[in-house]
């Protein structure tokens, strides 16, 4: 059986139990420890049998027992470089790479190349603050997190992409020190009783609910955050499709002199919003 007949049959497969054939591709490349461009070169080469043993075995994880590919090979890729990831962290999702793309957008609009500090607050994986920092070398770049675990993950990507970050453990605000320019979080936000994928059930608890409505994690930090800005400060947020409206009334409770600006993801659903404290968001 050569590469291109055992991706055909994989993907059969992956139809049959309803799970994703891209998914597929992606753990017949990486476990394969070949890039696109390679794999699709290769495409006619014969599999070893020793291979061919130890992807089935992975397929059939993910097929049957709804473990994500990403923990089958250990990483996710998020803006252009491979993440650690573990039971540990939520695997990070295209939605939260636009969401550095627009914060890294509004630096450039409002901060003209300044020297700034930035805090990923409940950071997980360290996908956001670490992309922002390598992408960004004026950004000053804090990560923080409750779970010892997450930042365990995150500390071992921030070693690994040789980002300039510091790592903190903190539930949300108690450990953080000092004022920021510009606060980044992507907090929990499935409401409790959501029903979820049993794929998605593999993820961590404490990373996807926000309680009743999912939006208790947005409330808390609105409500603190302002002894933690900096006279001219930018918030940004992802958060669910459903909850646009929400947020707005606590950003107007609580920072009621703030602008506001909320965007679409690229699917055209409500996921982000930004406030800015003596910035305008509107023009």
């Amino acid at each position: 059986m050569n590469y291109e007949q055992l991706l055909k049959k994989s993907q059969k497969e992956a139809l049959k139990y309803q799970k994703e054939i891209e998914a597929v591709k992606l753990l017949l490349m990486e476990l394969s420890h070949q890039d696109p461009h390679m794999f699709y070169l290769n495409l006619k080469n014969e599999v070893d049998t020793s291979f061919l043993k130890m992807f089935e075995s992975k397929l059939e994880l993910y097929l049957k027992e709804d473990v994500p590919v990403q923990h089958l090979i250990g990483h996710a890729y998020f803006y252009g470089h491979p993440f650690l990831v573990s039971q540990a962290v939520l695997i990070p999702r295209s939605e939260t790479e636009q969401l550095v793309e627009e914060v890294l957008y509004l630096y450039d609009d409002h901060f003209e190349n300044k020297d700034i500090d930035v805090l990923d607050l409940g950071t997980g994986s360290g996908c956001i603050g670490i992309s922002l920092a390598l992408e960004e070398k004026h950004m000053n770049v804090s990560i923080s997190d409750i779970s010892e675990e997450a930042l365990e993950v995150a500390s071992e990507n921030v070693k690994k992409l040789n980002a300039n970050v510091k790592v903190v453990h903190s539930d949300l605000f108690q450990k953080i020190e000092g004022k920021f320019d510009i606060i980044v979080s992507n907090p929990p936000y499935i409401p409790n009783d959501e029903v979820v994928d049993n794929i998605v059930r593999k993820e961590p608890h404490v990373a996807l609910y926000g309680g009743i409505l999912g939006v208790d994690f947005y409330e808390r930090i609105i409500k603190n955050i302002r002894p933690y800005l900096k006279e001219k400060a930018l918030i940004a947020f992802e958060h669910g499709y459903m909850q646009k409206d929400v947020i707005y009334k606590f950003v107007e409770k609580y920072l009621p002199e703030a602008s506001i600006l909320q965007k679409q993801d690229l699917q055209q659903k409500d996921r982000f919003t930004f406030v800015g404290l003596n910035i305008d968001l509107t023009t």
